[in-house]
């Protein structure tokens, strides 16, 4: 019997995945750029909270925008929405507290940003991996998926390397 892709897979229709996967190629790309940028990894720090909340607000922001044009919206939907983009903050913890805490640990900045994008491209494998599984039986491709993003955050830190260095 041929199964169609996903069948038997364990389905959230509920969970949004794209903000934590969004903001986990958006951290790696602030961090890439902003690498040599900075003596320091507080500021970067501080970019990439600033921004991803930005971010998220904008993504919340948009949907709430996007629902009041069909209709009226109450504040618990504004609050449901806001919580199934709240993934996009999640994304930031991880790197925000290598780059905060790492030359306080003695650190160099450059092993601090190394170690951060070492954990943006994790993050990144580690989603693809909950949305591989959530959408596909078996492992080949939730791997695939979690490559692909993997690459996609190389790929962002490769095009800093080659444009601002």
């Amino acid at each position: 019997m041929i199964r169609p892709p996903g069948a038997g897979a364990q389905t959230h229709p509920e969970r949004n995945y794209a903000p934590a996967i969004y903001g986990s190629l958006l951290v790696t790309g602030i961090v890439a750029v902003q690498w040599k940028a900075d003596a320091s990894t507080d500021p970067i720090a501080a970019t990439v909270v600033v921004s991803v909340v930005v971010f998220w607000l904008a993504h919340v922001w948009s949907e709430i925008v996007n629902r009041r044009v069909r209709g009226g919206i109450a504040i618990d939907e504004a609050r449901e929405i806001a919580l199934d983009e709240a993934s996009m903050l999640a994304s930031l913890l991880l790197p925000a507290i290598v780059l905060g805490v790492g030359p306080r640990l003695g650190l160099s900045v450059d092993t601090a940003i190394e170690i951060a994008l070492v954990v943006c491209i994790s993050q990144l494998f580690l989603w693809g991996v909950v949305v591989g599984r959530a959408a596909h039986h078996g492992w080949v491709l939730p791997l695939v998926v979690a490559i692909v993003d993997s690459l996609l955050g190389i790929v962002l830190v490769a095009l800093k390397v080659m444009v601002l260095h």
